[in-house]
């Protein structure tokens, strides 16, 4: 095989790979990836928005993701996504899910909820409230 061959052949199987994150800085939201036999230079990391409406977020050491390389060169990689490996937060496809681990949402404009709210275990549309003679109060209306 020819030098242009194997140099071909490397590009084009560098166009898309699934690694591990080895490290992240979130300064420059970027990570660097292990995939076995090499490690990336720090990549950015994609988001689903950064414009208006913004989701913010940074994969985490260990966590399996799949990178996109223009031209099969690593240098020029982009972290797409992640992918489950086993660590799935539900079994039920059926029921979307988001887990903030332990982050925080902002919200700047209004949240309309057709369901209950619980916080810390309190229903929104199920708690009542001790009146002072001793009994509770019903639920809201």
């Amino acid at each position: 095989m020819s030098m242009e061959a194997a140099e071909n052949d490397r590009r084009i199987g560098n166009v898309v790979r699934v690694g591990k994150v080895a490290s992240v800085d979130p300064g420059s939201a970027k990570a660097v990836v292990d995939f076995g036999d090499l490690k990336s230079p720090p990549l950015p990391v994609g988001q689903l928005r950064a414009g208006g409406l913004q989701f913010w977020w940074m994969p985490t050491t260990g966590e399996q993701v799949l990178v996109a390389c223009e031209g099969g060169d690593l240098a020029q990689g982009v972290i797409v996504c992640s992918l489950y490996a086993g660590n799935a937060p539900s079994a039920d496809g059926a029921v979307p899910q988001i887990n903030l681990a332990g982050g925080k949402m902002i919200v700047d404009g209004d949240i309309e909820v057709t369901g209950d709210v619980i916080a810390s275990g309190v229903s929104l549309v199920n708690h009542t409230h001790p009146e002072s003679i001793g009994s509770n109060t019903g639920k809201p209306s």
